[in-house]
């Protein structure tokens, strides 16, 4: 009786522990974790400075609703013509990343901030104003899977030069972008998902954890993968790892362009992974390892894809 019953309360304990994170990471209501938000508003800063864009754009303050968060961005520039600098900056943005990258600079900014902030890209705002109230106003936000950007500008645009950076270097520097001939991009997006997912599978933690795959969100063509109950895999510390892929598939005639973003967080722990909200942006301390680890993981996906 007594050896049922410690085997009954060893299983208790594991069940206890193995969903306690999963349990711990939801929140009703968005208000009870204003404290986390604030702090993210501070990682989305030093995400900006380490882009050089911090010579342009801060992160001014967080407003935080029961199922929403919203992140008020301002621009650095205190000149005359304060708005319409801001316009110039931002059209110049968005018109470089997306041709560098393969996506306008208003998304980067929404994923960023979504991924720093652990929740869902339809619950995330962005907000870009110069001042209140706004002459200039782009709110970004995510709608069904798209993410468009609603702008406002209330002057007569006068050019002023804002130096920008001519690139993003956090945004997969390398090859993130590719054309694939005589492909249909529903069946691309479908086999780039299951390849990852496959990848994703045999990886894990050296003790107790398999590695736990959400895929969820999927569209016909684009997708996200979020992976934690990762470690050894970016980091050469031991840290547990929770990667977030986002895959975007574009229809150009006969050929389809592939796009993709890789952002990586790493938390410390014992013999269980810490809750997602307890995890650290990996750019700000292993930028170098995220991005080889994203270029071969990305060769061996396009590989697989034109076979």
């Amino acid at each position: 009786m007594a050896s049922s019953l410690y085997r009954l309360l060893i299983y208790t304990c594991l069940c206890f522990f193995f969903c306690a994170p999963e349990l711990n990471a939801q929140s009703t209501d968005f208000r009870q974790d204003k404290a986390f938000f604030l702090k993210k508003k501070q990682e989305f800063n030093h995400w900006l400075k380490q882009n050089q864009l911090d010579r342009v754009l801060w992160a001014d303050s967080v407003s935080v609703g029961p199922q929403s968060v919203t992140l008020y961005i301002r621009p650095v520039y205190r000149g005359q013509h304060l708005c319409d600098s801001l316009q110039c900056a931002w059209n110049r943005l968005e018109q470089s990343n997306k041709k560098l990258n393969g996506q306008f600079f208003h998304e980067r900014l929404l994923h960023k901030w979504a991924f720093l902030s652990e929740i869902h890209e339809d619950q995330a705002l962005v907000v870009v104003r110069c001042h209140e109230p706004a002459h200039f106003l782009a709110k970004v936000s995510c709608a069904r899977g798209k993410i468009p950007v609603e702008t406002r500008n209330l002057r007569s645009a006068v050019v002023v030069e804002v130096s920008t950076p001519t690139n993003l270097q956090g945004v997969n520097t390398g090859d993130n972008k590719m054309l694939l001939y005589n492909k249909n991009v529903y069946s691309v997006c479908q086999a780039a998902r299951r390849y990852l997912c496959n990848v994703y599978k045999a990886k894990g933690t050296p003790v107790l954890w398999r590695a736990r795959i959400d895929s969820s969100y999927t569209a016909y063509d684009e997708f996200v993968l979020e992976v934690t109950h990762l470690s050894n895999e970016i980091c050469p510390d031991g840290y547990f790892e929770y990667h977030r892929i986002y895959v975007k598939g574009l229809q150009k005639g006969n050929d389809v362009e592939v796009s993709w973003e890789f952002q990586g967080k790493y938390g410390s722990g014992i013999l269980f992974p810490p809750r997602k909200n307890d995890y650290k942006d990996m750019e700000l301390r292993y930028k170098n390892n995220l991005e080889e680890y994203q270029r071969q993981l990305f060769k061996k996906l396009m590989d697989a894809l034109r076979s």
